[in-house]
């Protein structure tokens, strides 16, 4: 079987959780000796480049050359393309090609015209997309737009898609333009949206929390397999390392954003008054916005010595950085399809400490490997540190390296669901 995958941007970034697992699984495929080839899209605009990863083929895709996917995918001819970026693009090639398209949803923005199934005050999102129930989300996520919004949502739907039009045929203006075609981009989402459920194969969902919200916006119940992920598992699992006078230290993993909620995290550790606790933050910013969060974030807590920055490491040196560390913190406040750094943590033999934000929970059994809290609560997040602080002095760390899945078993469970789409 002959097996394309389609990559999640450019295969060698490492900027999100989605990137590091298409890489993973490649790696695994190409391991377990099956024939795998890749596409990965690049941010350049060259033609597109043939290059070998370790034994296979790998297809860079310039920005300027995506309309020649379709002629690529006829060439390579794979019995299953797996789809995890350009996902109506390529699920509409499948139909073209007669070729099975599995679609994986890495995050929210799959289905939510926004991003990441987070509300305009901040609470996971479980209603079906609309122009009414998404506008004013779109619009915070707009420099000045959550002030436009009372205006805006007064103009017609169709009056404020017309709009959207014309402003595509003129120069790009700073903040009037993303404004003015907000109707637009939802509507192009619920477009898009209705080209993938309406042709792919099958859809993988990480967590019954992705799966129910895309059932609730239209996916047939019958497409979807709920696969959580795998990771490559350490080589050796540590001992826990001793908890010395007290001194637990905490520590984060993951991109430096809003979504994932590091701000309620550290203004839930300032409340701290235990001096011998640390915070340690592990990841790094990816776009202006986030250089701008993360920037706000640091000053604002720069008198706190117990907070230490390590910024973005790179992901085969994950285990060995948290390898001291005692408790993993999962702030996240959006809908989070899994969480790879949770697989790491647990894999590594260390509790967590995460919200209740969907992928976290096909991990964490609260008690027994972790704890779980309300997303976007200080005061409860503050609270279970606080108790771990006082009371927490040991762990075995069998509770939560059994609960992990391997790569190796996980590519496996993906090779079952390509045949079994594929016969």
């Amino acid at each position: 079987m002959q097996i394309l995958q389609i990559a999640s941007g450019d295969f060698f970034s490492t900027y999100g959780g989605g990137q590091v697992y298409v890489k993973n699984i490649v790696d695994e495929m190409i391991r377990q000796q099956y024939l795998v080839q890749v596409i990965s899209f690049v941010n350049r605009e060259s033609t597109i480049e043939k290059k070998m990863y370790k034994t296979i083929d790998l297809y860079e895709v310039g920005n300027r050359c995506l309309e020649k996917l379709q002629e690529l995918i006829g060439r390579i001819h794979p019995d299953i393309i797996h789809a995890h970026s350009h996902k109506a693009q390529i699920v509409t090639i499948g139909q073209a090609l007669n070729i099975p398209v599995i679609v994986t949803a890495h995050h929210g923005g799959i289905v939510c015209p926004a991003g990441a199934l987070l509300d305009c005050n901040d609470r996971i999102c479980n209603t079906i997309v609309s122009h009414e129930h998404c506008l004013a989300c779109c619009l915070r996520n707009i420099r000045s737009g959550r002030y436009w919004y009372p205006f805006m949502r007064l103009l017609p739907q169709q009056s404020y898609k017309r709009l959207g039009v014309a402003l595509e045929k003129i120069p790009f203006i700073p903040f009037i333009t993303p404004i003015g075609q907000t109707a637009l981009s939802i509507e192009r989402k619920q477009k898009e949206w209705k080209t993938i459920i309406e042709g792919c194969t099958r859809m993988v969902a990480p967590c019954d929390a992705i799966a129910e919200a895309m059932q609730r916006n239209g996916l047939n119940k019958e497409k979807v397999t709920i696969l959580p992920h795998g990771i490559p598992l350490p080589t050796l699992s540590p001992s826990f390392p001793p908890v010395i006078e007290g001194k637990i230290k905490f520590f984060y993993v993951g991109r430096i954003c809003y979504v994932k909620g590091l701000h309620v995290l550290l203004k839930s550790f300032s409340q701290l008054d235990n001096p011998h606790i640390e915070l340690h933050l592990i990841g790094g910013a990816g776009n202006n916005g986030e250089r701008r969060y993360e920037r706000r974030l640091k000053k604002r807590y720069a008198s706190d010595s117990r907070i230490v920055w390590h910024g973005k490491i790179p992901a085969e040196h994950v285990f060995e950085v948290i390898k001291p560390f005692h408790i993993a913190v999962h702030p996240t406040i959006c809908l989070e399809i899994f969480g790879l750094n949770i697989s790491e943590a647990l894999a590594m033999g260390k509790p967590v400490l995460a919200t209740r934000c969907g992928g976290a929970e096909m991990q964490i059994e609260d008690g027994v490997n972790g704890w779980l809290v309300t997303p976007n609560d200080v005061e409860a997040l503050a609270r279970k540190m606080e108790d771990l602080s006082n009371h927490f002095t040991s762990y075995d760390p069998t509770h939560s390296t059994q609960r992990v899945i391997s790569i190796e078993s996980h590519c496996k469970s993906l090779i079952k669901l390509y045949e079994a789409v594929t016969h």
